[in-house]
């Protein structure tokens, strides 16, 4: 058997924190990976932004209920179901994410929680500082072969272990430092090449 695991914001859906920026009118909230590199740097940039400004969870919330999958993302994922274990692998968190993983048919997700206080965000629990890595080393330990796509920074530890790696929905400016792994911006065309890396659909 094999897993398919897939980054959510940027991959699949719209970016919350870049609707949390609109909302809110703070620019800064809506930067993602693709902008800073490292996560743990992101939230506490997050953090302090929403306890300044008296941004709360559910405002958070509520900015995650009205984004949106990206045009053919539900299909590519109840595709991929067809032939394989489907595994979002995401640096976003359980209190934020139902709405979104409703949209997508509750595929499997893997990611992180948040510490709160009567509604405000005051702190973060991450599984792991590299936890996509870390999920994909524990399912090849397990005996699967696992494939990765994903669209910033954060990814490339997914990549680094999977049986092979796919770039979906990358800024140029990120896809280009990393020539070997193929890009795409076309869910058929992704779709196409797991399939063709595979060893069982391919038997």
């Amino acid at each position: 058997m094999e897993i398919v695991c897939l980054d959510m914001e940027g991959t699949l859906t719209e970016e919350i924190w870049e609707k949390v920026a609109h909302d809110t009118g703070i620019e800064d909230l809506g930067k993602t990976t693709r902008d800073i590199p490292s996560y743990e740097d992101l939230l506490d940039m997050r953090i302090e932004i929403m306890s300044k400004e008296g941004i709360g969870l559910s405002d958070v919330q509520k900015a995650a209920s009205s984004v949106k999958l990206l045009p053919g993302a539900l299909e590519f994922v109840s595709n991929l179901r067809k032939n394989f274990q489907v595994v979002i692998l995401s640096d976003t968190f359980h209190d934020i994410a139902k709405p979104l993983m409703e949209k997508l048919g509750f595929p499997f997700l893997l990611c992180h929680n948040l510490e709160i206080k009567n509604n405000e965000i005051v702190s973060y629990k991450l599984r792991h500082p590299q936890a996509k890595k870390q999920a994909i080393n524990a399912f090849k330990d397990i005996g699967y072969r696992c494939f990765a796509a994903g669209d910033s920074h954060n990814d490339i530890q997914m990549f680094e272990v999977a049986d092979k790696g796919f770039f979906m929905n990358a800024p140029d400016k990120i896809s280009s430092k990393f020539p070997e792994i193929q890009s795409f911006h076309n869910y058929n065309e992704l779709e196409k090449a797991i399939m063709q890396n595979s060893v069982f659909v391919n038997e």
